[in-house]
């Protein structure tokens, strides 16, 4: 026999070898042990032997739970913006005046339009705007978007019929916010530019502030950062330092480090949070801590220093669940959730997992 042929046929016997060992490992398994009996070599007549997946580990349901709740975790960060929203929101400095017009308060968008009608009807255009702009407040709270964009504008017509400049720059504010949560970056800068015309008159060191903050959120709306960056550095926080506004600069340093976030620089989100958090500490605002906190430790996780992402985001879980901000509590088992299972701690992911369920079903069912 030449060599060739022993080659080939030493090939041939070990590839049939191997066939047979491979045949024997690929024969299927049953999970289930209902089947007794079952000959693998028979090809004869009759249907095939279905044979079930062996069931899942509890770390892969673990896993698959985290599959599942990756699609709400945008509702949620939706709703902190929403949160956010609702507390810049002002009512006109004259609507005290107009309160006997609210009795009872309209319980509907057909409602507050009959109440504004009537004022529009007897020309009184100061107490029409003033209603118009409460009727948005209310819109933006029951989620009814396209009738708050409408009192809203409605609210600003009615108020440029008036010299009341001070309640032309809150409808403004009101505006800018409303179109700054709803993505309409080019108007709400618009909107932001003409409060910050009536803060520069008036001369108000925090009206200019929170017109420059107004505008750094726009523009980085716009992916415009560098300006974003620098209407705040320069221009918003030197104001609020005049005004000795301590929450607004922390939020401002809150606003900056977020629209770092954007830039995937998260170094310089980190060292702006911690000026926040100094601040919010030597002055004892409490209250801005948890959200701080918060957003240090979203930062870590970002920047996939996973260990101390844990310890921040649990000291922000305290101080949240301390304030009874349910929302920000979701929003940090969540990420927390999403940690422990990067670092395949399933028991902490699953621990964390149904205390999230458990809430989220609280604030959404």
């Amino acid at each position: 026999m030449t060599k060739y042929w022993t080659l080939l046929l030493t090939a041939l016997t070990t590839t049939l070898g191997m066939s047979g060992k491979v045949m024997a490992q690929n024969t299927p398994k049953d999970y289930t042990g209902a089947i007794k009996k079952y000959d693998a070599s028979f090809s004869g007549v009759g249907p095939e032997v279905y044979f079930l997946p062996p069931p899942k580990t509890e770390n892969e349901i673990i896993e698959d739970n985290y599959t599942s709740k990756k699609s709400f975790s945008k509702e949620i960060a939706r709703q902190l913006l929403f949160q956010r929203l609702l507390l810049q929101l002002k009512s006109t400095n004259n609507m005290g005046h107009f309160q006997y017009l609210m009795n009872p308060v309209p319980a509907n968008t057909s409602a507050w339009n009959n109440t504004i009608e009537n004022q529009k009807k007897a020309e009184n255009w100061i107490a029409g705007y003033a209603l118009a702009n409460e009727a948005a407040l209310f819109a933006i709270k029951n989620n009814d978007s396209s009738a708050a964009s409408k009192f809203l504008y409605d609210a600003l017509s009615l108020a440029n019929r008036t010299d009341n400049k001070d309640d032309i720059a809150t409808i403004n504010l009101n505006l800018s916010n409303f179109q700054l949560y709803h993505g309409d970056f080019d108007k709400a800068e618009e909107s932001a530019q003409k409060y910050h015309s009536y803060a520069t008159v008036s001369k108000s060191y925090l009206e200019q502030a929170n017109a420059w903050l107004l505008i750094a959120m726009a523009r980085a709306g716009q992916k415009n950062f560098k300006a974003a960056e620098n209407n705040i550095i320069r221009s918003a926080i030197p104001l609020f330092n005049k005004a000795k506004a301590y929450e607004g600069k922390i939020f401002a340093w809150e606003m900056l480090a977020e629209i770092y976030f954007k830039q995937n620089k998260y170094t310089e989100a980190q060292w702006f949070l911690l000026q926040a958090r100094d601040l919010a500490n030597a002055k004892n605002l409490s209250g801005e801590l948890a959200e701080i906190e918060y957003l240090l430790a979203a930062s870590k996780q970002k920047d996939g220093n996973y260990k101390v992402s844990i310890k921040e985001f649990i000291q922000a879980a305290e101080l949240a669940a301390n304030e009874n901000n349910k929302q920000l509590s979701l929003a940090i088992l969540d990420k927390l959730g999403e940690v422990y299972l990067v670092l395949k701690d399933y028991p902490s992911a699953d621990q964390t997992y149904k205390a999230y369920t458990q809430l989220k079903n609280e604030l959404y069912n």
